[in-house]
């Protein structure tokens, strides 16, 4: 193999696929990633065997080949080109790489592809296209009310049904939860897919990374099949298995009435709640709301800290009283993206609802403290 390209197309592509590599492996060979020529493009591909990225490098090949690189070293060695200059990499016939850049010359000892696992090829004819910022509008309302704790699995994705044309995805810790629901899916689709927080959090960041326009009216395809789901745009594919198991019941989570109901400002409330949040305590601290005729005050107290602050509403009830973990809160507030939000309560022991005001259709649910 032999190719030329420049510095910068190099580094953004075995950048682009880092994330797939595996930290803690006793795969030796999972610490590398491959490159291979394929149709005079340049391939790139990592994986750690639950998820796995593919990107296209443009550059120039002299000679076709296949080789799988130790990936830390050698973006230890491209950070340590000079910006705005080309790359001649080569490999013999004993997997040694050649790198050159100026008269910079670098040897690294590779492994041939053949150890290397086999990422399946995204097949297009089986896939469907989202529009790209709706999806990722979705997954960015849903993925940060997802679980990290290990032990409960099911929940360390974010659940998506499929089913007549709309996309419902839910995310939910056992202690919030948070829902979107469009109709942009194929009539033809329908399944139920627990899709892990680790691919989604990686799209996002690849989506950011390569600069993607979300206001172009770019597409996403993507394929599902019954234990993989496959994400594709432009010149990089990202896969990943999905999460097995039975996703809980959310819909009886979801309070289906509200005795109470106030609208406030978001940006005022989520200003408010911050503040807040900084007099609470930094592990199990409550902020308290407490509702009174035509006011909200908003309370947090710990052990050197305390605040008091109000907002106006158009509440005209008997006192109520509920509390909350501060950052829950201030979570769903900044994925309102309306001017007004709407929190609804029924008592202070149950679940809370808050929703945009006039906005789309996405809602969370938090669990209130014991006060």
């Amino acid at each position: 193999m032999k190719i030329h390209c420049t510095k910068e197309d190099l580094s953004k592509g075995v950048q682009t696929i880092q994330s797939a590599l595996s930290v803690r492996t006793t795969l030796p060979i999972l610490l590398n990633f491959m490159m291979e020529t394929d149709n005079a493009k340049v391939k790139v591909v990592s994986t750690d065997l639950e998820m796995g990225v593919k990107h296209y490098i443009p550059a120039e090949v002299e000679a076709d080949g296949s080789i799988t690189i130790p990936a830390k070293k050698f973006s230890d060695i491209l950070h340590s080109l000079p910006e705005g200059k080309d790359v001649e990499l080569s490999v013999d016939a004993g997997d040694k790489v050649q790198l050159k850049c100026g008269r910079s010359r670098f040897s690294i000892i590779g492994a041939p592809k053949a150890e290397y696992p086999v990422l399946p090829e995204f097949d297009k004819s089986n896939s469907f296209e989202l529009p790209l910022q709706i999806f990722a509008d979705m997954v960015r309302k849903t993925i940060f009310a997802a679980s990290s704790d290990e032990t409960r699995h099911v929940l360390n994705g974010v659940y998506w049904v499929a089913k007549k044309g709309s996309l419902d995805m839910v995310a939910t810790d056992g202690r919030r939860l948070s829902i979107i629901c469009n109709n942009l899916m194929p009539k033809d689709k329908d399944f139920q897919i627990i899709v892990p927080t680790k691919v989604l959090s990686e799209l996002l960041r690849l989506l950011s990374a390569l600069d993607v326009k979300m206001d172009s009216g770019e597409k996403l395809h993507l394929g599902v099949t019954e234990n993989q789901i496959v994400f594709n745009f432009k010149e990089t594919t990202l896969l990943s298995r999905l999460i097995g198991g039975t996703f809980p019941n959310y819909e009886q989570v979801i309070p289906k009435k509200k005795d109470i109901t106030i609208l406030l400002d978001t940006k005022d409330l989520l200003a408010v709640t911050k503040r807040a949040a900084l007099c609470a305590l930094d592990r199990g601290g409550s902020v308290k709301f407490s509702l009174q005729n035509k006011s909200l005050h908003i309370s947090a107290s710990s052990q050197n800290l305390e605040f008091n602050d109000e907002l106006g509403t158009d509440y005209s009830g008997a006192d109520f009283q509920v509390a909350f973990n501060p950052h829950f809160f201030v979570d769903a507030l900044k994925h309102i993206d309306t001017e007004k939000v709407s929190l609804g309560f029924t008592t202070p022991v149950n679940p809370a609802l808050i929703e945009p005001v006039n906005g789309g259709d996405y809602r969370f649910v938090i669990m209130p403290m014991r006060i």
